[in-house]
C-alpha cells in the first residue's frame, strides 16, 4: 500500500448498507509498535508471524472486539497485524444506525488503539494536560469494496501470507532483482524487479487504443476519466499492468514511475542476463515498486504491424492480471510463494 496516501472512497457509494470491505490502516512513519515478525521461510523453521507487542496485544484482544460490541451490525471477519500496519475484512450485515457508516467505525477503532498506545507510553502521557498528542496513524484508512467473484478469498489468503511476504523480503532478496525464467500456465517470462507484485490481489490492465471513436484517446474525457480512476486504484495500492504501447499507456506508466506507484511493465525487448533498465525504471525496481516482464523471444510470435505487436502484450498483461492465489507461477524450479 501506498505511504501517505490512505483513501480509497467509491463515490456514491452507501458505506452505511450491508457489504464486504477490506481495510488497511497505517502507523505514521512507519513506527513498527504493533511488534515484530519472527521466524523463517525455511524449511523446518518456525512460520512467520508476528511477535505482538504490548500495544500488538491490546488490539487483537481489547481493540478488535469492541467493533462488534459497539456495532452489531459488523463482524470483523479477518484481521492481519503487521509491526506496522493493519488489515481487517469487514462485513457490515445490517444497515447501520442513521448517521454511522463504515468511516464513522474505523475512526472509533482508530482511536481506541490511539489511547491505549499514548496510556503506555510515559512521554506522551506527560503530555495528556495540554490534551496534545501526536497522531498514531497516517490520516484516513484505505478501504477495497469486495464485490468480483474470488476477490474475498484472494484477499483472505493475502492477509494470512502478509508476514510470510515480510520475511521473504527480509531472507531472499534476490527475488527482487533478476530472474531468467518464470512459467505463468505455459507461458515463460524472464524479469526484473518486484517479483511478489504478481501475488497483488487488486490488479488493473491498463490499455488504451490509439483513437477513441475517430479523436487521439489522449484528447477525449475518456482519457480523463480512466486516467484518474487508475491513479486513484494505484496510489491505494493496487498494481497497474501495461505494456506502455499507445501514447495514453505511456502516460500511465510515466505517472507510476515518477510517484513510485506499483506497476507491472510487459516489454516486448527481451531481458537478457546482463540486461539492465534505464535509470527511472531501475529505481523504481529498487524500491520495490516496479516489475518488468518480457516474453522469452522464443515464444514471440512474428508480428505483421505494430497493432499485432500491441495486442499481443496486452493480452499478456490481461493474463497478469489474472493471476490469483491458486494460479501456479514457477520461477527457475523454485514455486513462488503466494502474496504480494
Amino acid at each position: 500500500m501506498s505511504e501517505g496516501c490512505q483513501t480509497r472512497r467509491m463515490y456514491g457509494h452507501d458505506y452505511a448498507v450491508p457489504g464486504t470491505y477490506e481495510v488497511t490502516i497505517v502507523v505514521a512513519g512507519r513506527l513498527p509498535v504493533f511488534g515484530e515478525i519472527v521466524g523463517t521461510t525455511k524449511v523446518g523453521g518456525e512460520k512467520p508471524r508476528l511477535q505482538p507487542s504490548v500495544l500488538g496485544q491490546a488490539v487483537l484482544a481489547n481493540e478488535i472486539p469492541k467493533i462488534h460490541h459497539y456495532y452489531h451490525e459488523v463482524d470483523v471477519w479477518q484481521v492481519c497485524l503487521m509491526p506496522d500496519h493493519l488489515h481487517m475484512i469487514i462485513r457490515i450485515n445490517q444497515p447501520l444506525p442513521k448517521g454511522k457508516h463504515l468511516g464513522i467505525v474505523i475512526g472509533a477503532f482508530k482511536g481506541g488503539i490511539s489511547r491505549a498506545w499514548w496510556s503506555q507510553n510515559a512521554t506522551v502521557s506527560a503530555a495528556s494536560a495540554s490534551d496534545e498528542h501526536p497522531p498514531l496513524f497516517e490520516p484516513n484508512y484505505n478501504d477495497h469494496i469486495l464485490m468480483r467473484d474470488g476477490q474475498l478469498d484472494n484477499w483472505k489468503r493475502y492477509l494470512r501470507d502478509n508476514p510470510l511476504r515480510y520475511m521473504m523480503r527480509r531472507e531472499y532478496p534476490g527475488l527482487f532483482q533478476r530472474m531468467l525464467c518464470i512459467k505463468i500456465g505455459d507461458t515463460r517470462y524472464s524479469a526484473f524487479g518486484n517479483l511478489l507484485l504478481l501475488r497483488q490481489p487488486e490488479k488493473h490492465q491498463v490499455m488504451f487504443h490509439r483513437y477513441t471513436d475517430g479523436i487521439p484517446t489522449e484528447n477525449t474525457n475518456f482519457w480523463t476519466t480512466e486516467k484518474h480512476r487508475f491513479i486513484a486504484a494505484s496510489l491505494s495500492g493496487d498494481v497497474l499492468v501495461t505494456p506502455g504501447v499507445s501514447e495514453c499507456e505511456k502516460r500511465i506508466k510515466k505517472i507510476a514511475l515518477e510517484q513510485k506507484l506499483r506497476l507491472i511493465h510487459v516489454q516486448g525487448e527481451p531481458i537478457g542476463r546482463y540486461w539492465k533498465p534505464e535509470r527511472s525504471r531501475f529505481e523504481a525496481c529498487a524500491s520495490g515498486s516496479l516489475l518488468i516482464m518480457a516474453p522469452w523471444p522464443e515464444d514471440m510470435p512474428t508480428f505483421n504491424s505494430a497493432y499485432e505487436r500491441f495486442h499481443y502484450l496486452n493480452r499478456l498483461a490481461e493474463t497478469i492480471c489474472a493471476i490469483s492465489h491458486t494460479t501456479d507461477v514457477t520461477i527457475q524450479g523454485l514455486r513462488l510463494a503466494h502474496g504480494g
